[in-house]
């Protein structure tokens, strides 16, 4: 019997909010964790998930790591995710990343080879080696292993390379927006899904910010009004958000615009929330 669950290690934004650490999500399918993303803070919430009784999240097992795309709020905890698990006994990790991985993964172990290198020949214990198997992808079906069929899908945020990703395993399906503006094959890709994990912006507050900067926000990520009609469309068995920009405004403007269309199940995402 399979189980599949989700824990959110990291919930906030660029603009740093107490209490909420930058993007990471754990789909842990059975024993093995499979994380998306790695914004600061996301080593520090696994351990604390851990203490929290989410027992999977050994540093051993900490082997699968997916990207979405390659902001610094989605990829600066990564030379902490690949050292600190292989000094506790980590033997590999599979890193899967849009076009670049290799070449960042490259630079982040050539920036701490001193370090790597001190843990390695004059450390306290026997290492092995730190392997990392770094792999660039392109739209589509990007890794299957007996638990979990992971698909890539292409999103729209900013001028790289960025996807979402659409994870099926025996008892569920569950798809991440990554950060996105609205995309149509996205929700097609997420039609009925079990869990729907959706970055959004609060509409309403940033309409005091000047006309360029809302339209970057257009441009680039997902309205509460616009993720409300997606999901009444997409029918997720559980909307949660995500990567929630409020700025000054209370959880309740947001949570109204998405309301104002959407009938069904949602969670507001906070760090280290459980969903089964």
């Amino acid at each position: 019997m399979t189980n599949t669950k989700v824990i959110l290690l990291g919930t906030g934004t660029p603009a740093l909010t107490p209490g909420r650490y930058q993007s990471a999500t754990a789909i842990i399918v059975n024993d093995q964790p499979y994380i998306v993303d790695c914004g600061s803070g996301c080593l520090e919430r696994i351990v604390e998930a851990r203490s929290n009784g989410i027992r999977e999240l050994t540093f051993e097992k900490l082997n699968k790591l997916f990207l979405t795309h390659f902001h610094p709020d989605h990829t600066v905890g990564l030379p902490g995710f690949l050292i600190s698990p292989w000094i506790r006994g980590r033997r590999v990790v599979d890193v899967f990343g849009p076009t670049g991985t290799k070449e960042m993964i490259e630079g982040i172990l050539t920036t701490f080879k001193k370090g790597i290198n001190e843990h390695l020949y004059h450390g306290p214990k026997k290492l092995d080696n730190l392997r990392v198997d770094a792999n660039d992808f392109t739209e589509g079906v990007i890794y299957k292993d007996e638990l979990v069929e992971v698909e890539a899908i292409k999103v729209m945020h900013g001028t790289f390379d960025a996807y979402g990703f659409k994870f099926n395993t025996p008892d569920k399906t569950i798809v991440l927006s990554g950060d996105t503006r609205p995309v149509p094959k996205l929700y097609q890709k997420a039609a009925n899904c079990d869990i729907l994990i959706h970055e959004v912006y609060c509409e309403a507050e940033i309409q005091q910010f000047p006309q360029g900067f809302r339209k970057y926000f257009k441009e680039v990520h997902t309205s509460g009004t616009e993720l409300g009609r997606i999901a009444q469309e997409v029918n997720p068995g559980l909307l949660v958000l995500t990567h929630q920009i409020l700025y000054n405004s209370p959880k309740t403007k947001l949570i109204d615009e998405i309301r104002a269309n959407y009938k069904g199940e949602l969670a507001f995402g906070n760090d280290l929330d459980l969903f089964e």
